[in-house]
């Protein structure tokens, strides 16, 4: 990520790398430029440029955790505040604290640091939509926007995520996720593709795509704000109802077909494959993926000629990705979502999410939980009993492939699940498959 002083167009060194990073996400050039217009700094306007931005960093640039728009004091309230309902007990409290004293204005006066986005002075003001994302997404959607915006640790698989606002009056105006790469830009498209496919075809309710469209060459996905009073499902340890994610695999078709003839599985096998004999990815890579692909090689062996039924799955079946309204269920984060997987996978996702992305356990301890979904879940979607522990391994195989993808376009390894635990995983295969 480019660095440059407070007169250049990143912020200085005091900032984490994180807030660098973001910054260079949203309004450095897609390539390097010395005519570009925009300049991000703390605390002032560069001269010869106007600002048109301004945010609170929280808590300080160093540790920044979220950028706060200090347009108005209802805005800047309902960023902080307005999906409460979501968070977790603790930062719900701190989060109820914080929007209040944004609607007092206590919290301007103790949070004294801001961001600030400036344009030259020469720009006329009809184009500053063209570098102003904000002000992009504000022409589509109608009226003038503010954004709240997470502060991540840098990663070239996450993306920003701007919750949208009505400069005006505060109102929600939508979620929008920015994709800046190859691999964030795909993440995005698939996401607005797969929520407008389907629709009212599923038991749940999907928020509408606004907008989906191509920007300084990155690529935005705009989605309808959730309702005001959603709450977080309370208990990870009791998933939702197993026809809910049945619904989903049905909503755009399914079909049935041996394991081995299956488009699917040949994708999978490919892309481990191609990893597993790249010189251009590491070696902790190329290891991982070829212990995959042996893997998968003793799995086509032993079942290549079972039958599965195949449908669309959500991707990210997990307790933070729904939330409840009324009698409503909304889904969100269909990022991952595909048409054609062995039915089940969102039932045993629930679970190792649970385990591994949630509490923080072993992998033995996902894997563990995994295939006792598979024994007491996959009922629930008719899976038969002779293929429940095959789909649990092929699920295990579609999440190492995935993260063996994300570490070759240049992420970390997950901290629960890195070369090694996945290797003595896989080690196993041949006693249970």
């Amino acid at each position: 990520m480019r660095s440059m002083s407070d007169d250049g167009q990143v912020p200085a060194a005091e900032a984490s790398e994180a807030l660098r990073a973001l910054m260079g996400q949203l309004w450095l050039p897609p390539e390097p430029s010395g005519e570009w217009p925009v300049r991000v700094a703390f605390d002032h306007v560069p001269p010869d440029y106007r600002a048109v931005e301004r945010y609170g960093v929280t808590p300080d640039p160093a540790r920044a955790r979220f950028l706060v728009p200090v347009a108005g004091s209802t805005s800047a309230a309902a960023s902080v505040s307005r999906y409460n309902g979501l968070r977790p007990p603790k930062l719900r409290l701190s989060r109820a604290l914080l929007g209040a004293g944004y609607r007092t204005g206590l919290a301007q006066l103790l949070l004294r640091r801001r961001l600030v986005v400036s344009l030259h002075a020469d720009l006329p003001n009809r184009r500053i939509p063209e570098f102003v994302p904000t002000a992009h997404l504000g022409g589509i959607l109608g009226g003038a926007l503010v954004a709240g915006i997470s502060v991540r640790e840098p990663d070239p698989n996450l993306k920003p995520i701007l919750q949208l606002f009505h400069r005006a009056d505060g109102k929600p105006a939508g979620f929008a996720k920015v994709g800046w790469n190859d691999a964030t830009r795909t993440l995005v498209t698939r996401e607005a593709t797969s929520m407008n496919l389907v629709g009212d075809a599923v038991p749940v309710r999907v928020p509408r795509v606004l907008h989906h469209g191509p920007w300084q060459g990155r690529m935005i996905t705009v989605v309808e704000p959730l309702p005001q009073g959603v709450r977080r499902h309370p208990d990870p340890d009791q998933p939702l109802d197993p026809s809910i994610p049945l619904g989903i695999a049905e909503s755009t078709g399914t079909f049935t077909k041996e394991l081995a003839d299956s488009t699917y599985w040949h994708e999978l096998t490919d892309q481990a494959a191609a990893m597993a004999s790249s010189g251009a990815l590491g070696e902790d890579v190329r290891a991982t993926a070829k212990a995959i692909t042996a893997a998968m090689d003793r799995i086509e062996a032993d079942h290549g000629v079972t039958p599965l039924r195949f449908g669309r799955w959500h991707g990210d079946w997990a307790p933070w990705n729904v939330g409840r309204h009324g009698s409503d269920l909304w889904v969100w984060d269909w990022e991952h979502s595909a048409p054609a997987v062995p039915i089940g996978f969102d039932l045993i996702n629930w679970r190792f999410q649970v385990a591994v992305a949630m509490r923080g356990l072993e992998l033995g301890q996902g894997v563990a939980d995994a295939f006792r979904a598979a024994r007491e879940e996959l009922p629930g979607v008719g899976v038969p009993p002779e293929a429940r522990e095959l789909v649990a391994w092929l699920y295990l195989c579609e999440m190492f492939v995935r993260i063996c993808r994300l570490r070759a376009g240049g992420g970390g390894w997950h901290a629960r699940i890195f070369p090694e635990s996945m290797l003595g995983v896989l080690a196993g295969l041949r006693a249970s498959a």
